[in-house]
């Protein structure tokens, strides 16, 4: 009996150690599911479908961002460009779960294969169809009597040998119909001075002291060729040559606000004074508004030829030599037909940059859209591809749902395609329509320009 009891006993401590032993192990099973429900959080939370979108930042924009615009710099895809691969996609897309909304699927497939536009779109904001010319006008680059400011300064030689008989009278009476002639076509803006040199006492040795003395301005202002003409008329050929010293005396009749000055010297012969018309020249040609000098060589010889071309060149000048009133009234003609010539070539060069640069312009325009209209329908086909395997994968199956994610990739990819549409047709007809413009400025600034010197001759 008492080793029954014993045997009792010890069995009941046998059953209650595993009764304790069991309670602990099923004490412990809610903790282990716990931490197992807590893992799951973690993954999903984590899950790449649950991420918020990145966009590309972009700054110096001459202008804020639309929605639009701001939706289309969203960076691309794992999965998007030359980077796709719809088997490795689909594995992706069977990582979802299947009680995601609509919206959440369609961002899932977006997080996949949407497109990167961002280069496109900010070209197209940043995108300036102003066309500009490089051409050089010729008024800046060469001696034209359009320009306001400018102040022409006629040095006409009075000495006596101007008083030598030519078949339409002295040279004289030749120069001065040569100079009223170009009075008359100067701009009416400009203003002139007239200077005579060498025009008192005579060509005898007695006089000239007195004679390379004189140097006077008959006339200073407005383009009136009545005065000059006035003053022209006082002029009677006399003595000796101070040309060195006429060119000196020139920048006292060259007004302090001139935008720039042409000097014509008029003369039949060389120094005689003893002056040095290359060195007043080059000083002359110093100054501020940097005249320039041409010599008008009235029937003269080998010699004087060569020492007038010098004074030229010295104030950047040209020499001409003309024998007659014809050949002084050529030498205007020719003038005018250089600058007929100038801005014919500017016209010409400048119409053909405006047509290039505008045809660039329209092609970028014109190629950035459609780079966005191409992506668009390349998102959308792998989109939509991407979508029909919600339900045949049986990720989700409910129709509703996935015939909503179609609708809204299809609405994205409309929006998307119509942005380039429009942006880039709209960039395209600025390029066009501003190149049209500055097409139209020069072709007309050339003719007019072009017909003023024409009807000038």
């Amino acid at each position: 009996m008492k080793r029954l009891l014993l045997t009792i006993l010890a069995a009941g401590v046998i059953v209650g150690g595993c009764g304790k032993a069991e309670k602990t192990k099923k004490e412990s099973e809610p903790d282990q599911a716990v931490k197992d429900d807590a893992t799951e959080e973690t993954e999903v939370k984590d899950a790449w479908w649950e991420k918020e979108p990145e966009f590309y930042e972009s700054t110096d924009l001459p202008r804020e961002m639309t929605e639009d615009e701001k939706n289309l710099m969203r960076k691309p895809g794992e999965f998007s460009g030359e980077q796709y691969d719809e088997q490795a996609a689909i594995e992706k897309l069977k990582e979802l779960p299947n009680h995601l909304t609509s919206e959440q699927y369609t961002e899932a497939i977006l997080k996949l294969v949407a497109e990167d536009y961002h280069k496109e779109v900010q070209e197209l904001i940043k995108f300036d169809p102003t066309i500009e010319v490089t051409g050089t006008r010729p008024d800046e680059d060469i001696d034209e009597p359009i320009v306001n400011g400018v102040h022409y300064a006629i040095l006409l030689d009075a000495s006596g040998s101007m008083n030598a008989q030519n078949k339409g009278g002295t040279r004289m009476d030749e120069a001065k119909s040569a100079i009223m002639s170009f009075i008359d076509v100067l701009p009416k803006e400009s203003t002139v001075s007239l200077r005579v040199y060498g025009y008192e006492g005579t060509g005898s040795d007695a006089d000239k002291e007195r004679s390379c003395a004189s140097t006077e301005t008959l006339y200073h202002g407005a383009n009136d060729s009545g005065k000059v003409k006035s003053a022209l008329e006082q002029v009677k050929p006399a003595g000796w040559t101070p040309i060195g010293k006429a060119i000196a005396e020139t920048k006292k009749d060259i007004p302090e606000d001139a935008g720039s000055a042409i000097v014509y010297v008029v003369s039949d012969g060389i120094e005689t004074c003893g002056g040095d018309p290359v060195k007043e020249a080059k000083q002359l040609a110093a100054e501020g508004i940097k005249p320039i000098i041409n010599i008008i060589g009235f029937q003269v010889d080998n010699e004087a030829q060569q020492l007038l071309k010098e004074v030229a060149e010295a104030g950047n000048g040209e020499f001409t030599l003309a024998n007659s009133k014809q050949d002084v009234e050529k030498y205007w003609q020719e003038e005018y037909q250089r600058l007929m010539d100038a801005w014919g070539k500017w016209q010409r060069e400048g119409l053909k940059e405006v047509g290039a640069k505008q045809k660039e312009l329209m092609k970028k325009a014109d190629d950035l859209g459609q780079t966005i209209m191409k992506k668009s329908d390349i998102e959308f086909k792998h989109a939509e591809d991407l979508q029909s395997v919600l339900s045949r994968e049986g990720i989700q199956e409910e129709y509703d749902i996935t015939n909503k994610v179609w609708n809204l990739l299809y609405e994205r990819q409309k929006k998307n395609w119509g942005y380039g549409y429009e942006t880039g047709t709209k960039t395209w007809r600025e390029a066009y329509e501003d190149g049209n413009k500055v097409w139209r400025e020069i072709y007309y600034e050339g003719n007019n320009k072009w017909q003023e010197y024409y009807h000038k001759q």
